[in-house]
């Protein structure tokens, strides 16, 4: 293969990559910066506020704030970017940003994945309810484990 067909193949598989790339982020930035937006305003109302108050003693075993339940809910039925959105749109620490982060990363996009996993014949109750658990028992343990 000559130099210049190499730079060809090269500069192609870059322009595919930045295509991609761009097409990744206006995906994510179309779920993010609604939720981002409706979350900030509502904090800004008597709603979110209620809400966090209301789930504050559950969300207190965990060291997170009441807040996070919205963040928590929206992690596991909807996806991950979600929950990023309602916890950039917080004042959160970085101890319950971690905490929030090791339930979700165990435990997320349940509904979506659960179809993927009947439709592999798998069991799907099962595989989401230890996805639960596992995620919300790694999140205690890493929130006895940090400091404060």
């Amino acid at each position: 293969m000559s130099d210049n067909s190499a730079a060809t193949m090269r500069g192609g598989i870059l322009t595919v990559g930045v295509k991609k790339g761009l097409w990744t982020f206006w995906m994510l930035m179309k779920i993010m910066v609604p939720v981002y937006l409706i979350v900030t305003l509502l904090n800004h109302t008597p709603v979110l506020p209620a809400i966090a108050k209301f789930f504050e003693p559950f969300m207190g075993i965990w060291r997170l704030p009441g807040d996070a339940a919205l963040a928590l809910v929206l992690g596991h039925v909807v996806n991950l970017y979600v929950a990023i959105a309602v916890i950039a749109a917080g004042n959160w620490d970085p101890a319950s940003v971690t905490v929030a982060g090791v339930i979700l990363g165990v435990s997320h996009s349940l509904v979506m994945e659960g179809a993927i996993l009947r439709q592999m014949r798998a069991p799907a109750l099962v595989v989401i309810l230890m996805r639960i658990i596992l995620g919300w028992g790694l999140g205690y343990l890493v929130a006895l484990a940090l400091p404060g």
